[in-house]
Order: C-alpha cells, then sequence, then structure tokens
C-alpha cells in the first residue's frame, strides 16, 4: 500500500533544527560519528520523519538520478558528472554527510535513546529495519563502510568489511521480523506504513530476502564472489512463512513525496519546476526499450512518454490484406531510446558524419519518462513490489531455499503482479511469447551497432532477472546491484565517457569511490586499510584502489567486450523499422497514422 508521507512537511521544519545542531558539531567527518546527543528533545517520530524524507530525497531522488537510474539502463546517458562515469568530490562529500549525519546519525537516536524503554519496543525495531535498508545501499554502492564504530559514535570510525556488514544487516532484520508486536507501540506519525505493524514485519522479512539473493552467489573463475552460506542461512529462514512477505500489491513498499514545494518529489523539482535545458533531461535507455518493443510489452506505454519530436520512419510494408506485395510507408516512431553516450560512438569505428547514423538526431526526439508518473509534484518511489518479491522468490526456488510454488509459478505471479500495477491488460498473449515463457529460447531483436540483443537464453535466472529488471524501472540501485551479480542484463560499454580517461568506451562502474575530501583527510587510516580490502580493478585500463572499477565481493567478474567479434559497424534499423509490425494491417491495428509514398 503506497502511503503518503502526510507528516513530514511539518516535522521537517522540527528536524532540522536538530539536524543543524547535530551538524554545527560535524563540521569534520571524523566528529560525524560522535554521539553527544544521548539525550535529544526530539521525539523518534519527529527523527524518523526527518530520517524518511532525507533517505527518500537521496536514493529515490538525486542518486538514482545521478548514479543508479544510469547504471542499470534505464537512462540514456544524459548530461552530467556520474552520467559520463566520471566525479566531483564536492558531490560525494555531500552525499556521504546526508548518509552518515542526515539519515542514520538521527535515526541511530531512537535506538540510542529508547532501547531500555519497553514503551518503545516495536519503534526501536522499526528504527533498526531502516538503518539495516539504509546500510544496504552503502555497502551495496560503496563496499566496506563505517558500520559498528559509526554506530557507536565512535571518533575515526574503522570501516566495516562487506560481510560484516551484511551479517549485521541480515540479523537486525531477523530480530525485527520476529519480534515487532502486533499488539505493541507503533509510530504515532508513521510516514510509511500509517502504523501498520504487519506491514513492517513483511517490509523487514522481504528485505531480508532481496539482501541475501544479493549476497547468494559464488564465482567459478577462482573469486570468492558474495557470501552463499549466509545467503542461504536467512533466505531458507524467510521462505519457511510466506505469509509474512509480501502477499499482494496492496503491500507494495512505496515512499511518496507531497505536492507541496517542501517536499515535492525530486524529479518535478529538477525537469518541471527549474526548466533545466534539453541535454541534462533523463531520456529512456535504448536497449531497456528495445526489450519492451521486442515482446510486444504494454508497459512501455505507461512507463514512457513520447517523444514532442518523434523521428520519422520511411520503411517497405506488406500491403493490407496481402503477405507479398510491398508498399513504402512514413510515420512517426514516438518511441526511440537514447543509448548511453548519446549520439556519440565508438571512435576507433571511423564512423562520422554522415557516416553516423545517430548524428544530428536532436535530444527531444529520444522519448522520456512518463511524466505524470514520474514527474509528478507527488510520485511514489518504490522500495519493493509484489512482483519483485514474486521474482526473489523464483530464484530462490532455484537455489533450494523453500517456497510452497515451483520457480515457473512465482516467475509467473510476477509477470501478472506487474501487469496488475500498472494496470494494463494482455498479460497472457505477453506470457506466451518465446523467451517469456517457461522454459523457452527468444533470439530477441540487435539494434544499435548490433551490439546488444533482447534475446533471453534457456537459463531460467536469465528468465527471471530479465523481468525483474522490466518490472523495475526506476528502482535503479537495485537493477545496478542485479547486473553487478549476474551479468545478464542487456548493459553494454558507455560509448563517450569521461574525456580525462583517454578512451572511446567504458564499463558500467562496479561501485561509487569515497569521497576524497572528507575520508583521506580526516580518517586515513581506516580509509586506507579499507580500500586495501577491494578486489582489484576489473580492467588494466583501469586503476585499483579508491576507484570506480574495483569490484566488491558481491560483483561477478566482468568479461570486457570483445569488439572486434562484431564486425561491421553498421546500424541496424530493425529496432527503428517495423516498430509497430511489419504490414499495413499492423499499423492500421496499432492505430498509427500513416502516408503511403
Amino acid at each position: 500500500m503506497i502511503m503518503n508521507v502526510k507528516q513530514l512537511s511539518i516535522q521537517v521544519k522540527i528536524v532540522f533544527v536538530s539536524i543543524t545542531l547535530l551538524m554545527s558539531c560535524t563540521e569534520d567527518f571524523e566528529q560525524i560519528n560522535v554521539n553527544s546527543n544521548k539525550v535529544s528533545d526530539a521525539s523518534a517520530e519527529e527523527l524518523f520523519a526527518g530520517s524518511v524524507l532525507n533517505t527518500l530525497n537521496l536514493v529515490g531522488g538525486t542518486l538514482n538520478d545521478q548514479l543508479f537510474n544510469n547504471y542499470a539502463s534505464y537512462y540514456g546517458g544524459k548530461g552530467g558528472q556520474f552520467p559520463r562515469f566520471f566525479y566531483l568530490e564536492s558531490s560525494l562529500d555531500s552525499y556521504w554527510r546526508t548518509f552518515y549525519v542526515d539519515i542514520l546519525k538521527n535515526n541511530q537516536l531512537i535506538i540510542d535513546n529508547y532501547s531500555d524503554n519497553t514503551d518503545y519496543k516495536n519503534r526501536v525495531l522499526i528504527a533498526k529495519i531502516w538503518r539495516s535498508y539504509v546500510f544496504s545501499i552503502l555497502v551495496s554502492t560503496f563496499g566496506p563502510v563505517p558500520y559498528t564504530d559509526a554506530i557507536n559514535g565512535l571518533k575515526n570510525p574503522t570501516y566495516g568489511s562487506e560481510e560484516l556488514i551484511y551479517t549485521g544487516v541480515l540479523e537486525d532484520l531477523k530480530e525485527a521480523g520476529e519480534n515487532i508486536d502486533l499488539d505493541g507501540d507503533s509510530l504515532l506519525q508513521d510516514p510509511v506504513f500509517n502504523g501498520d505493524l504487519l506491514k513492517w514485519i513483511k517490509f523487514a522479512n522481504t528485505l531480508r530476502l532481496k539482501i541475501a539473493l544479493r549476497i547468494s552467489d559464488e564465482d567459478d573463475d577462482g573469486h570468492q564472489q558474495g557470501f552463499p552460506d549466509l545467503a542461504q542461512l536467512h533466505g531458507s529462514e524467510v521462505m519457511q512463512n510466506e505469509s509474512l512477505l509480501l502477499t499482494s500489491n496492496d503491500d507494495n513498499i512505496a515512499l511518496k513525496w507531497e505536492a507541496n514545494a517542501e517536499n515535492w518529489s525530486y524529479n518535478y523539482n529538477r525537469y518541471v519546476f527549474l526548466q533545466p535545458n534539453e541535454d541534462v533531461l533523463p531520456y529512456v535507455n535504448f536497449h531497456f526499450l528495445l526489450n519492451l518493443k521486442t515482446y510486444h510489452d504494454p508497459r512501455l506505454f505507461k512507463i514512457i512518454e513520447p517523444s514532442s519530436n518523434p523521428i520519422i520512419v520511411r520503411d517497405r510494408v506488406y500491403a493490407s490484406g496481402s503477405d507479398s506485395e510491398l508498399i513504402y510507408v512514413e510515420y512517426e516512431l514516438p518511441y526511440f531510446g537514447r543509448p548511453l553516450g548519446g549520439n556519440n560512438i565508438i571512435q576507433a569505428w571511423g564512423l562520422n558524419g554522415d557516416a553516423n547514423p545517430l548524428a544530428g538526431i536532436e535530444t527531444r526526439r529520444y522519448c522520456r519518462p512518463k511524466a505524470d508518473v514520474f514527474m509528478a509534484q507527488d510520485m511514489s518511489f518504490y522500495i519493493s513490489t509484489f512482483a519483485e518479491l514474486n521474482f526473489l522468490k523464483a530464484e530462490a526456488k532455484l537455489y533450494g531455499w523453500g517456497g510452497a510454488e515451483s520457480a515457473e509459478e512465482y516467475y509467473y505471479k510476477g509477470i501478472e503482479a506487474s501487469f496488475e500495477q500498472y494496470e494494463v491488460g494482455g498479460v497472457d498473449e505477453y506470457k506466451n511469447q518465446a523467451g517469456i515463457k517457461w522454459d523457452t529460447v527468444s533470439n530477441g531483436d540487435r539494434g544499435l551497432f548490433n551490439l546488444v540483443s533482447s534475446g533471453i537464453s534457456d537459463d531460467r535466472l536469465d528468465q527471471i532477472v530479465r523481468q525483474r529488471w522490466l518490472s523495475s524501472f526506476n528502482q535503479g540501485h537495485d537493477m545496478w546491484t542485479l547486473h553487478r551479480r549476474t551479468r545478464l542484463l542487456p548493459i553494454i560499454d558507455h560509448f563517450n565517457p569521461d574525456g580525462a580517461t583517454g578512451l572511446d568506451f567504458a564499463p558500467i562502474p562496479e561501485r561509487m569511490i569515497y569521497p576524497p575530501i572528507i575520508e583521506v583527510a580526516s580518517n586515513n587510516e581506516n580509509f586506507e586499510l579499507a580500500i586495501a580490502n577491494l578486489t582489484e580493478s576489473i580492467s588494466s585500463s583501469h586503476p585499483s584502489g579508491n576507484s570506480l572499477y574495483s569490484r566488491l565481493k558481491t560483483n561477478k567478474q566482468y568479461v570486457p567486450i570483445d569488439w572486434p567479434i562484431y564486425g561491421d559497424p553498421s546500424f541496424k534499423i530493425d529496432f527503428i523499422t517495423n516498430f509497430y509490425g511489419n504490414s499495413e494491417d499492423d499499423l492500421i491495428n496499432a492505430g498509427i497514422t500513416y502516408i503511403k509514398l
């Protein structure tokens, strides 16, 4: 159930004073974790509301827009530092402070101030759930981060290893899921579930299963990927009682912005209210659109806004009622995705000027996320959905973690839940297509210089991962993490990364780097120990250490693209032509206005 953050605008005014006081004592990051506020005048409700809103603005707003949606191939390489795979030290500094000061420190005050008060038992457990959610994002984004010492308020905190943090997070979620008392206390002003304690239990267990799967894999390249024993322990326990997981779309976990200037959505503020130029607007990634189009996915029209200045398509199709007579037609194509790098291609191919079919395409010809959904003042940001949960359960079933139904049944339930969530029909037709139907294969379409395909293999995990990606648009962090763990999503290198690299292309980053200003300057000894625990860089072209390409323990081995195998870099127009079909009747049935040439 989507709950409005009804009380946040009032609460945040109150919490702002608390945050300001906290930050006034933390000019240097070495002091961020000094807990000099054991006794606080702020209530648990005030502290929690501020923590939730700051999480929503950062994870569902700034980071989602600048990093996660680009790295998950939901967005297509818009302008800015992070979409171009580089960074400014000041930005990282700001994000780090928001995580540790504005979110975690205020949330931790609830645990510190009320753990000994039995009247606050549930509220403390809820704070631990939120702390677990935030740390699960931190560790999967950066790798080792300050954890135990940070929680305890120690100066110059040591970095917890990935395994240590995941162990702590999963234990906290287990404690909350098993000990929240449905007859006990609740947040008087609950911005997430409006006081519904059962939903907090379901959130804890669903997040526990998601994280267990995130760390579940064991690589066969000699690199220990993930923590499979820890994953199986927690995943199997959660799957023993499915009634305490999300049970329908009514249980979908979403945070919702409000419609006033104090707490309206990040996307509305940045892309509607501030009216930025077209180069920095979000455009739908070519590869995501390719998968929706290839399988005639009706969710496309719920997710994607047609272009305001569509590409004109001239194509040859079969005449109405004929399977042999061909005619030439012209029509508009309002759905065309933007590749990473915009209109750039690999320079080594020598495609310049007229030889580059992307050259000269105006930015506004690309399509964007649906405005009334993803740019609304009061838009929702989903943390987990019933659709996603079913794909999680399908994967868990593959690993023998239990579950009352088969992997196939969970898989189909996930598709059906997603179609229901987006309020679209045609689910039976969709499920019966090759590649979508369980245990079937699809060659898909190849598009964009023949570099990427929407084909789906006979690997059951490939089918599950693909559907989870298609159903989770705008959940950028989770899908970036999913890609790094499985390497199954149709994602290719950036054609136009930061020019300072001297490279024609660069892979999707493996992690975000630690903020150089705060950590190198103020916590250098622990910082050096942390980067020593990072796995070497995935490529000889990129440095090891505190790098975008130092591999996390949960990341599967990256296999560099062998560019020569793609041969002739001619532009494959399959994606553009026959978008609506290959006959005049297909155009008519799709309601397309066309002219005969």
